[in-house]
């Protein structure tokens, strides 16, 4: 537990020390990879984390789905229980509150959505390791919130800097299925049977790669790659 609030402290603080013009050129270059992702476009409902502080700016990402007629969701922290309620937004200025810990979130009106129908999570994180694996805020919302979503791609969010070849994480945890970056999008493949020729990841095994490997070179993955492996893109 030392070691990640060492982490978080260090990222957090490096994070904090971006300028906003550096912050909203970094989230423009991320959010243009992550709308290229053959599984966010083909996504019809997606939620997105709604970014605070120094995080990677999500507004405009929400407003450009909504444009592009995708059904979004933000969630809903409930600090008792310390879940999520995944809330449809149709217009993230009149739909935004602040909430729990001072994060905007979706207002009472906002019907709840069932985490069964979405496609895909934009999850947020304070730290990133090389293998998928997140550091969050502590509170532990989407570890149990992941969890529950079975059907959806999840797809870490954030700048290239909170990246590390490792971080501490236990059995429990859930790595994300791929991670964007302002730099670059890393695809995991191994260690999980749905990621070949998935349709969460825009995966057809009748369209390249090996669904046996994990591999869709759609994805920035090689089919070469056994399990346990990454493949990374930097277009």
């Amino acid at each position: 537990m030392q070691a990640k609030r060492e982490l978080r402290r260090t990222v957090i603080a490096a994070r904090d020390g971006l300028s906003p013009s550096d912050i909203r050129r970094r989230s423009e270059a991320a959010g243009s990879r992550l709308f290229a992702l053959p599984p966010f476009q083909a996504a019809g409902s997606v939620m997105f984390f709604v970014s605070f502080g120094s995080e990677i700016d999500t507004i405009p990402m929400i407003e450009r789905a909504l444009a592009l007629g995708k059904r979004v969701a933000a969630p809903r922290a409930d600090p008792v229980s310390r879940a999520l309620t995944p809330c449809e937004l149709r217009s993230p200025s009149e739909d935004l509150v602040p909430g729990a810990h001072g994060i905007r979130e979706p207002k009472p009106h906002c019907p709840p959505v069932d985490p069964a129908e979405l496609d895909l999570v934009v999850v947020p994180g304070v730290a990133w390791s090389e293998d998928g694996y997140r550091i969050g805020y502590g509170g532990g919302y989407y570890d149990r919130f992941l969890a529950r979503c079975v059907c959806a791609a999840r797809v870490g969010l954030g700048f290239e800097m909170q990246v590390m070849p490792e971080v501490p994480h236990g059995q429990a945890d859930l790595p994300v299925d791929i991670l964007v970056t302002d730099a670059r999008v890393r695809c995991f493949l191994g260690g999980d049977p749905r990621l070949g020729g998935d349709p969460r990841l825009g995966g057809d095994p009748r369209l390249g790669g090996d669904p046996r490997l994990g591999g869709d070179p759609r994805l920035g993955g090689d089919p070469r790659f056994r399990a346990g492996g990454a493949a990374e893109r930097k277009a």
